[in-house]
């Protein structure tokens, strides 16, 4: 199981354990609405910064990516231009 569905998996299971606690609790009505409603604004709140931290680990991952495709490219057309440049003298 990759680390991001692990993630989403506790994610998803906190939360449901929370509202379950909450709606099983005997408490007044308001007052477990107000609970439910704290809960899943940290859990908000909590997914929106992992998915956060999650774009952003991709975005450095894509950066990377672009930037060592770009240096094989140059390095490939260097090498061309070489290989073109000895060609060219073998004609000679």
């Amino acid at each position: 199981m990759s680390k991001l569905n692990m993630l989403v998996s506790v994610i998803i299971g906190s939360f449901i354990g929370a509202v379950l606690g909450v709606l099983f609790a005997p408490d007044k009505g308001e007052r477990t609405r107000k609970q439910l409603s704290k809960k899943s604004d940290e859990y908000t709140d909590m997914v929106r910064s992992e998915f956060d931290d999650f774009v952003k680990t991709m975005r450095k991952k894509y950066e990377t990516a672009l930037d060592d495709t770009e240096d094989i490219i140059n390095k490939g057309k260097s090498k061309a231009e070489d290989l073109r440049n000895e060609v060219k003298k073998a004609m000679k």
